[in-house]
């Protein structure tokens, strides 16, 4: 089951019924995306990160893909939670920094 907070969207070309943007606070910490080539599931975690500290992984469809990426939300979801917040401050501590 997917924590409070967290909510999936869909983006791009995907379709209403198969949301494929994990979200919290309007930040993305997930993304399930399928490649033209080979038709194959992968998922990215971690995307409130760096590119650098992110993670690719095969799924093997849609749905277990996404039902993964809620069960990784709810183990880490103090770590994510913490990890949106800072983004979320570095966000706004340079608004600031424009407007001055």
């Amino acid at each position: 089951m997917l924590p409070p907070d967290f909510r999936w969207r869909a983006i791009g070309a995907a379709d209403h019924d198969q949301p494929n943007q994990l979200l919290l606070d309007s930040v993305e910490v997930a993304r399930l995306y399928q490649r033209v080539d080979d038709h194959t599931w992968w998922i990215s975690l971690n995307n409130q990160r760096g590119r650098e500290l992110r993670k690719q992984k095969l799924c093997s469809g849609y749905e277990r893909g996404k039902a993964g990426a809620e069960l990784w939300a709810e183990r880490h979801q103090a770590r994510l939670r913490a990890e949106v917040d800072q983004y979320l401050q570095r966000l706004e501590d340079r608004r600031s920094q424009v407007r001055r």
